[in-house]
């Protein structure tokens, strides 16, 4: 059975490498990513002001049931709520399934969101260990309000650490979060 003293240890030799980034930082600098972190968020947050509310559980004041680990929807407590500002889409999915008494239900929408890192830490949802290393307080399974419709988080965009992410593969600059629409019966935000 594995430590759990060495469960999540990173070797202090990848300690020492990642929070020295090296590679890009002789022809983009500080300065360079300044201007295009400034620039992409001016555009987000003062000309396009797409919002969306994000719906935290507080996990440490949940009660769940002991043995299955579960919480009915009276038992939950969240953390107050957040407005996050982002690029956002929302897409409809085909309806792929049949309610009770046979009826086709129409198709869900799914929600994709881009958002800047440094927002997120300025939330306090997202915090640096390090240069690199990134802790998340935006789970798989929160809850987002986008225009009177609730969606599911599906991928908190964690582990997303691909260029595409990232300034020049040094450190990250935005995630992507995706959201699936779910019924009333599952999140009312009451």
């Amino acid at each position: 059975m594995a430590d759990l003293n060495e469960i999540g240890r990173i070797p202090d030799g990848q300690n020492n490498d990642e929070s020295k980034p090296d590679g890009i930082g002789l022809f983009f600098g500080n300065k360079e990513r300044a201007f295009f972190s400034e620039a992409g968020r001016e555009m987000t947050e003062s000309i396009l002001q797409e919002s969306m509310m994000l719906y935290r559980m507080d996990l440490k004041r949940t009660q769940t049931h002991s043995l299955y680990g579960e919480a009915k929807s009276f038992q939950k407590s969240w953390k107050q709520e957040l407005k996050i500002m982002g690029r956002i889409n929302v897409e409809t999915v085909e309806p792929e399934f049949a309610a009770e008494g046979g009826l086709v239900k129409k198709g869900f929408g799914q929600l994709t969101a881009h958002i800047y890192m440094e927002h997120l830490e300025e939330l306090g949802i997202v915090k640096y260990e390090g240069n690199q290393m990134v802790v998340f307080d935006l789970n798989d399974g929160d809850f987002i309000g986008f225009k009177d419709q609730f969606y599911k988080v599906i991928n908190n965009g964690h582990a997303q650490i691909s260029n595409e992410f990232s300034w020049g593969g040094d450190r990250r600059f935005y995630i992507t979060v995706s959201a699936v629409e779910v019924d009333e019966d599952i999140f009312k935000a009451r």
